[in-house]
């Protein structure tokens, strides 16, 4: 894998082998914190209006409530996915620029560096969705938004090491475990929404 940098005494585009540590560290922490965006997000636009009644007039119109609901998650996840991606190009880009200190390359070149981003991206934003699980069964907000934070931490711990060094996974089984139990969190939430009465 190369770094694709430039020599900040020519000018000129060099290539580095590795990956920095300001990207790592960069691209760690945009995940954590969109995580938690994305459980705040679903917290309020799905748990608070039921606690808000909100959801009754949702609820009234000929439309299946699972379909209504499975929208709304939808319409978060790819909006704090899209919002990522963002963020974590610009901040890319930023760092490019800094020409005085060369360890703050960033791969931007090969197919590999996209792959990645829009992979940890995903399993990130899947993450958020545990909270609203967590919410739902206890119909409230405030849980789903703590709950992230926790979820946060859990997932630092596992994806990085520093928390629970004995379960530390290479980034491809995280990433797979993180997805494969949000949509499990997300068809749990919705599974008995038709049945269920609007207290």
């Amino acid at each position: 894998m190369f770094l694709i940098a430039s020599d900040p005494g020519t000018g000129k585009i060099v290539a580095q082998t590795g990956k920095s540590e300001i990207h790592s560290l960069t691209d760690m922490f945009m995940n954590m914190a969109y995580l938690v965006f994305t459980g705040a997000m679903l917290s309020t636009f799905v748990i608070g209006e039921y606690e808000n009644k909100l959801i009754q007039l949702m609820f009234s119109y000929p439309i299946k409530r699972q379909k209504i609901i499975l929208s709304k998650v939808l319409a978060v996840c790819i909006f704090s996915f899209t919002a990522l991606i963002l963020s974590k190009l610009i901040a890319y880009i930023m760092l490019t620029t800094i020409k005085s200190a060369p360890e703050t390359s960033i791969y931007m070149g090969e197919l590999s560096f996209w792959a990645g981003m829009l992979t940890s991206a995903a399993a990130s934003i899947c993450s958020g969705c545990f909270a609203m699980l967590i919410g739902m069964k206890m119909k409230s907000s405030k849980a789903a938004l703590i709950s992230s934070f926790v979820i946060m931490l859990i997932v630092l711990g596992v994806t990085q090491g520093n928390i629970l060094p004995c379960t530390s996974f290479g980034p491809a089984a995280a990433y797979i475990v993180q997805t494969a139990g949000a949509i499990a969190a997300i068809f749990i939430s919705i599974w008995n929404v038709e049945r269920e009465d609007v207290k």
